[in-house]
């Protein structure tokens, strides 16, 4: 926010990006505005009520993906929510701590906002857009992120892993890997403290499943379609050379099927010249060169699971009869 173009005062301004962006009506009247002029900002589209009471100048989220626009006004819901509840009484989790920690996210319910309660004697379930959660949380399981409480990311992975399916989990949790926010042993301490929870088994096969040299989104979930469809398992970034140096480092290598197979994200070529084309091309016959079948897939066939798999088991039969 930019003071009054962004039909915010300075004051507030300032109130507002200590809160993730976000201010209550309380603070606005505090601030010098009307009841009518904070219903008029809203009705102009200078202000958004990001749920009762809690309001946001109006981001422009026009140059952001569909997804990543879900992720920031999760975020905008998640600090509003905060800024509505008595200090140290809920910390932030599950999901919506993901969304704070900055991790990337596939298919996860971000409707609401997940908060676990500090004091336990307190109800569980869904109240007004938030899903409150109970559990016993140790200073371990505690941090601190843009003046929040939020589980960390161990804690909210595994949280999350508990109330989500398989592909969603090994997609967050393939991205805290690759990123080195996470480590095995602390895995399997949560792992142990949560083996009675609801969910918990499919937590550990996602889990068991993850690898962090899974570089993208999309990475992540091909990785489990060649898993549903029981095609054998991958090795990941392997790099290949010839005589005139190194060629790639490519994402699938089914070692003994001399098959590999590429996953081009959708913005991958986006704005490419010619010369990114032909240099690309030059790669793949490289590749093909040293006996390899080349698979290349994309968001899209993600949504054929078994033609997918079907394909790079032709690669495997071309591979072999060659």
């Amino acid at each position: 926010m930019r003071g009054h173009a962004c039909g915010v005062n300075p004051v507030l301004v300032v109130v507002a990006q200590s809160q993730g962006g976000v201010f209550s009506r309380g603070q606005a009247l505090a601030c010098g505005y009307t009841p009518q002029g904070i219903r008029d900002r809203v009705r102009s589209g200078r202000w958004v009520r990001v749920r009762y009471g809690q309001y946001a100048a109006a981001p422009d989220l026009s140059g952001l993906a569909p997804w990543d626009r879900e992720l920031a006004n999760h975020r905008l819901a998640v600090f509003a929510a905060m800024n509505a509840m008595r200090t140290g009484s809920v910390a932030v989790s599950h999901q919506s701590a993901l969304v704070l920690h900055g991790l990337p996210l596939w298919a996860i319910d971000l409707a609401e906002v997940h908060l676990s309660r500090l004091d336990i004697r307190r109800h569980s379930g869904p109240v007004a857009g938030i899903r409150f959660h109970r559990g016993v949380l140790t200073s371990g399981d505690l941090t601190e992120l843009d003046g929040l409480t939020t589980t960390s990311i161990p804690r909210a992975l595994v949280e999350t892993a508990c109330t989500v399916g398989f592909e969603e989990t090994v997609v967050a949790v393939d991205a805290a890997l690759h990123l080195g926010l996470i480590d095995d042993r602390e895995l399997r301490r949560l792992l142990r403290s949560t083996e009675f929870w609801p969910g918990s088994a499919t937590a550990r096969a996602a889990l068991g499943f993850a690898d962090g040299r899974s570089e993208s989104v999309g990475e992540s979930r091909l990785r489990v379609l060649m898993h549903d469809q029981g095609l054998p398992a991958p090795s990941l970034q392997v790099v290949y050379r010839d005589r005139y140096g190194i060629i790639a480092r490519v994402d699938f290598d089914f070692d003994g099927f001399n098959t590999l197979v590429e996953f081009d994200g959708r913005l991958k070529y986006a704005g490419a010249t010619e010369d990114v084309l032909v240099q690309e091309k030059i790669r793949e016959d490289r590749l093909r060169a040293l006996g390899f079948e080349v698979v290349r897939t994309m968001w899209s066939d993600l949504d054929h699971p078994a033609r997918t798999a079907a394909t790079i088991r032709a690669a495997f039969a071309r591979a072999r009869a060659a």
